[in-house]
């Protein structure tokens, strides 16, 4: 009985530090692309919404952060909320067409 006790508790300890590396970290698509950041290690503050100072001390892959911000600030009022950042779906990519010669 201790030995089934003993496995919970470490089972327990280690889906807790796996999804407090992965909060810390972002998500991964299914590619294996990294997502976007936890929201809690962009709002630097800890106010619960990100102003564009706290957004522009952050690496974004692609683009600048004035126009992205945007894109993610849903409601326009200068400041993201995590339902805003978790609901932000980037822009598709387009494909770049081979040349067939």
């Amino acid at each position: 009985m201790n030995t089934i006790l003993n496995k919970v508790a470490c089972l327990a300890i280690v889906l807790s530090c796996s999804s407090s590396v992965l909060a810390e970290k972002g998500t991964e698509n299914r590619r294996g692309h990294a997502g976007p950041p936890a929201f809690s290690s962009l709002d630097l503050d800890g106010s619960g919404a990100i102003d564009l100072n706290e957004f522009s001390q952050h690496k974004i892959p692609r683009g600048d952060h004035d126009t992205l911000f945007d894109q993610i600030d849903a409601d326009g009022d200068g400041l993201i909320f995590e339902n805003e950042l978790e609901s932000h779906v980037p822009p598709r990519h387009k494909k770049q067409k081979r040349d067939e010669t």
